[in-house]
C-alpha cells in the first residue's frame, strides 16, 4: 500500500492540517491490505456546523435534493493525500463516532439501515458513480418484536466501524472517488421532504484514490448524486420499527429493498475482511477553527470570530493535482 501526497510527510499525524472544517469525520481512515493509510488522510470530511465545544461533524445529510449527497458538506474540496492501491486490493473503510478507540459507539444503536459502496471517477460526471458493494437487513431479529440485524449496527459497528470492500478486477490506472454511506432508518417512516424533522439519514463519505496497474477496465454507466434515490424510493421511506409497535395502521413490510442501483457486475461477489495492522495517526480530532451554517463559513480564533464567507459547492469538471499543505 502507497499513499500518494503532495505534502512532504504522506502520514501526517496532527489534527492541525485538519482545522478548517475538517476534523471529526465519520470515516476516520483506510486499510489497504491490511496497512493503515494514516488517520483522515485522502477523506475529504466533512465540515463542522458550529463552534467548539458544541459543533460537530457527524450529522446526516437528508435532503436528496441537495449536492452534499454526493460527498457531504466540503465534499468538493480536495484533501492532499491520495490513497494508492491496485485492482483486487482490499480497503477497509474505518467508521467512527468520536475517537479511534475500542469503547467508540461508532453509530447509535438505533440508527439501522444498510451501508453501501460506490465507485466514481475523479472528478465525478453525469452518472459516474457505479455501486461496488451493498449490504442492508441480513437477518430477521430475535423475538417477534425485534427490528432485524442490519448492515450498519449488527454488521459495521459491531466489528469495529469496518466496512470491506474489494477494487474491481482489471480497472483502469487512474484517479477515482470512494463514496461510502451508511443510511439511518430510525426515522425513516416517513420522508423528509413531508416532514423536515424526520426522515432517513444519509451518511456519504468520500475518499481519493489513485488505482495503479496495466487494467483496462472502465467503469459502466452508474448513477448520480444527486439524483440517484427518490422521496418515494421504498429503501429510504421505510419503519425499521415497524414491528416493534403495539399497533400499526399498515401491516409490517418485512423485506427491505436497497436503494440505489444494482451492484455492477464487474464488482467482486465476495468482499472478505483481512486482518488489519497497527493504527497510525491520531485517535482524535479535538480542535477546529472554522464552520459551516447554513452556507456560511465562520472562521474563529482563540475565541474570537474572525470573519465569514459563503460556502457553495464547486466541483471541478476535470482533475486537478491536489494542493500541498502548508
Amino acid at each position: 500500500m502507497k499513499l500518494r501526497s503532495t505534502a512532504a510527510a504522506v502520514v501526517v499525524a496532527s489534527t492541525a492540517l485538519f482545522e478548517f472544517a475538517q476534523a471529526h469525520c465519520y470515516i476516520y481512515s483506510v486499510f489497504v491490505n491490511g496497512v493503515d493509510s494514516g488517520t483522515f488522510s485522502g477523506i475529504r470530511t466533512p465540515a463542522y456546523n458550529g463552534p467548539q465545544p458544541y459543533g460537530y461533524a457527524n450529522g446526516p445529510v437528508k435532503d436528496l435534493d441537495s449536492i452534499d449527497m454526493r460527498c457531504n458538506v466540503l465534499g468538493d474540496h480536495q484533501v492532499p493525500q491520495t490513497i494508492q492501491a491496485r485492482p483486487g486490493d482490499n480497503i477497509t473503510m474505518e467508521w467512527r463516532h468520536d475517537a479511534r478507540v475500542a469503547t467508540d459507539e461508532i453509530i447509535a444503536s438505533s440508527h439501522h439501515g444498510p451501508a453501501m459502496v460506490y465507485l466514481s471517477p475523479d472528478p465525478p460526471t453525469e452518472n459516474s458513480f457505479v455501486k461496488i458493494w451493498e449490504e442492508g437487513k441480513f437477518a430477521e431479529g430475535e423475538g417477534p418484536k425485534a427490528p432485524g440485524k442490519w448492515a450498519t449496527t449488527a454488521d459495521i459497528a459491531a466489528n469495529q466501524g469496518h466496512m470491506n470492500v474489494r477494487i474491481p478486477n482489471g480497472l483502469k490506472a487512474g484517479f477515482y472517488l470512494i463514496r461510502a454511506e451508511m443510511i439511518g432508518l430510525h426515522e425513516a417512516e416517513v420522508s423528509y421532504k413531508n416532514n423536515p424533522i424526520r426522515g432517513a439519514q444519509f451518511y456519504p463519505n468520500c475518499i481519493q484514490l489513485e488505482i495503479l496497474g496495466d487494467g483496462n477496465v472502465e467503469l459502466p454507466e452508474g448513477v448520480s448524486f444527486p439524483g440517484a434515490y427518490k422521496w418515494d424510493d421504498p429503501g429510504v421511506v421505510y419503519d425499521v420499527y415497524c414491528s416493534t409497535k403495539t399497533t400499526t395502521t399498515a401491516p409490517c413490510t418485512t423485506t427491505y429493498q436497497i436503494p440505489g442501483p444494482t451492484v455492477w457486475s464487474g464488482a467482486w461477489t465476495d468482499t472478505p475482511s483481512v486482518a488489519l495492522g497497527a493504527m497510525t495517526g491520531a485517535t482524535k480530532a479535538t480542535s477546529w477553527n472554522s464552520w459551516i451554517v447554513k452556507s456560511v463559513v465562520t472562521s474563529a480564533s482563540a475565541g474570537r470570530t474572525l470573519g465569514s464567507s459563503t460556502y457553495q459547492a464547486q466541483w471541478s469538471s476535470t482533475y486537478h493535482t491536489p494542493t500541498p499543505t502548508a
